[in-house]
């Protein structure tokens, strides 16, 4: 294996082995490579939405506080290297060949079949700890109880937003998935998370109990509000019984991401008081502001306005819509959409009605794409204008084709159809950027 084509040739080869989970495999592997995940403290993410939005803002606090960071997140957009990263650098490519290379070597060696995600996340444990970082934020793949990342090491754990999503693997109601996203709770451990519903607290409170950890409820021991609102940013006050923070300022858009700021603010305050240490409040400013997470409410041009959200289920789609009403004003909005298979399609096209008048369907280049023929017929039952142009990087052209300057475009319904996008604006577009306005704080980073 001597280039980045082998490695990733390999990589992607264990693509069909699907989803397994499970900890039997990955653990096996984590031992014969001598257990990395152990060397570094982690705060670890679960939750349905928000969870990698929520590692970007805890990776950029700790890094600005002078922490080395490593950052582990999943699915990428566009390169691979994206998912492993350190300080915000993704491992370069002569760093990932032999790793790949030392992960292959003990499956093979001692015959452990394993997926995609588990040997990616084997890749980062290592990486890290090679690299010696001081702290890891780990995003959960999928669920918790039974996903390869839960068995890094740290008492600190953040539950994000948690609605119906994967019911397939996490269970069909909601205080199954909480039950199964609350699971990354370490023994005497300390959980934050959100204070959303009776139920899904309920069930975080009961396995916090049954492991002896602590839990921290937004809305009752910190709180956050939003106090005012820019073109790119927002401001948020955040408080908790110790401090008082105003005026805090971040550049990812939509109302919910203040929530997702505060869990962020919380854990890592927690985590530098375990320490011995102060995180200043201009660490906390600097880092919020100048986190940034490619493909969630991320604009990408004006005249028209086109903005990218990997918004993939009910509950996301619902809180992008609302966003997308409420921060921009438009004359006709144009939605490219490509969905996966097994998301309920028309109950996210409804929901994408609420502001979308004419649409767009994609397909997305993976095997789960949803046929976007099925998707028209249920738009044009509903007489809702709609074409299907099934390659995201034409549906991209015919788009800019027809909106006027004053319309917005919205490319949405999974990290993969955004991917795609952002791969077209990297190649066709490159200086994509300098097309809208410089107070914007999401900064793109070629990959």
């Amino acid at each position: 294996m001597q280039t980045t084509e082998e490695a990733l040739s390999f990589l992607y080869s264990l693509i069909p082995k699907g989803i397994k989970l499970g900890l039997k495999n990955i653990s096996c592997v984590l031992k014969e490579l001598g257990d990395p995940q152990l060397k570094i403290p982690s705060i670890q993410i679960a939750g349905t939405n928000g969870k990698g939005s929520t590692s970007a803002f805890c990776e950029s606090i700790l890094r600005t506080a002078g922490y080395r960071v490593g950052l582990y997140t999943s699915p990428h957009l566009i390169h691979f290297n994206e998912r492993i990263q350190i300080d915000r650098i993704p491992i370069p490519e002569n760093e990932m060949i032999p790793l790949v290379h030392e992960v292959k070597e003990v499956v093979e060696k001692f015959d452990i079949p394993i997926t995609f995600f588990e040997f990616s996340t084997a890749m980062a444990f290592l990486y890290f700890a090679q690299k010696k970082t001081d702290i890891n934020v780990i995003e959960v793949g999928m669920g918790g109880r039974l996903d390869a990342t839960s068995l890094c090491r740290g008492g600190i754990s953040i539950i994000t937003s948690i609605s119906l999503d994967h019911s397939k693997y996490l269970g069909d109601s909601i205080d199954q998935i909480a039950f199964e996203k609350a699971s990354i709770i370490k023994k005497n451990g300390t959980v934050f998370a959100l204070n959303e519903s009776e139920i899904v607290v309920e069930t975080i409170e009961r396995v916090a109990r049954d492991k002896s950890a602590e839990i921290k409820l937004l809305g009752e021991h910190f709180r956050v509000k939003r106090t005012g609102q820019e073109p790119s940013s927002q401001f948020l006050t955040y408080s908790n019984n110790h401090v008082r923070f105003e005026n805090l300022k971040i550049s990812l858009l939509g109302d919910f991401q203040a929530d997702n700021a505060a869990l962020a603010v919380s854990a890592c305050i927690h985590h530098a008081d375990k320490a011995g240490k102060k995180l200043s409040e201009q660490s906390i400013r600097t880092g919020l502001e100048t986190t940034h997470w490619d493909g969630r409410m991320e604009v990408v041009s004006d005249r028209p306005t086109i903005i990218l959200d990997s918004a993939h289920n009910p509950e996301a789609v619902k809180k992008m819509a609302i966003s997308v009403k409420g921060l921009f004003s438009y004359a006709r909005a144009v939605i490219i959409v490509g969905l996966m298979r097994d998301k309920p399609g028309n109950e996210i096209l409804e929901l994408l009605s609420s502001f979308g008048d004419h649409f767009i369907l994609v397909r997305p280049r993976q095997d789960r794409s949803e046929n976007p023929e099925r998707l028209r017929e249920y738009l044009c039952h509903r007489q809702i204008s709609c074409e299907v142009i099934e390659s995201v990087h034409e549906a991209i052209r015919k788009a800019k084709q027809i909106a006027s300057p004053d319309d917005i475009v919205c490319i949405t319904g999974s990290i993969f159809t955004v991917g795609e996008a952002k791969q077209y604006f990297e190649e066709n577009e490159p200086d994509f950027k300098n097309n809208i306005p410089a107070s914007s704080g999401d900064t793109y980073h070629s990959r």
